[in-house]
């Protein structure tokens, strides 16, 4: 239990002390941040199976659920995945470098639509 925390404890002092000593990148960006993101896709990072059922279900009525149920367990794992990179490299990684920007997603799982755009009616 004393590694656990003399680890988060560094983990701590390594983030703040290169949050104080450089400028951030993209806009005001921190490594802190970076941490937070990834907590924020661990936690909740499950919403993306009700968000994909849900997204394909509008679209495709009948069998959406099938492919809104696929590819929402499929983002669980990449969200899981990507809140634990994002952890264990302390938030390093910029907006722009993430796992999240490489399958081309939003940052957060409450971002991501909910619902497919309606399309426009020509007139």
């Amino acid at each position: 239990m004393k590694k656990l925390f003399a680890f988060l404890f560094v983990a701590l002092i390594v983030s703040i002390h290169a949050c104080a000593e450089t400028t951030p990148k993209h806009n005001d960006y921190s490594m802190i941040d970076g941490v937070g993101r990834g907590f924020a896709n661990i936690l909740v990072g499950w919403l993306e199976l009700p968000r994909g059922i849900t997204y394909y279900a509008v679209e495709y009525p009948v069998i959406g659920i099938v492919p809104g149920a696929f590819e929402g367990s499929g983002m669980t794992f990449i969200r899981a995945i990507g809140g634990l990179i994002d952890i264990v490299t302390v938030g390093y990684l910029e907006p722009g470098n993430t796992v999240y920007d490489t399958m081309d997603t939003t940052l957060y799982p409450w971002q991501a639509p909910w619902l497919p755009e309606k399309e426009k009616e020509i007139q």
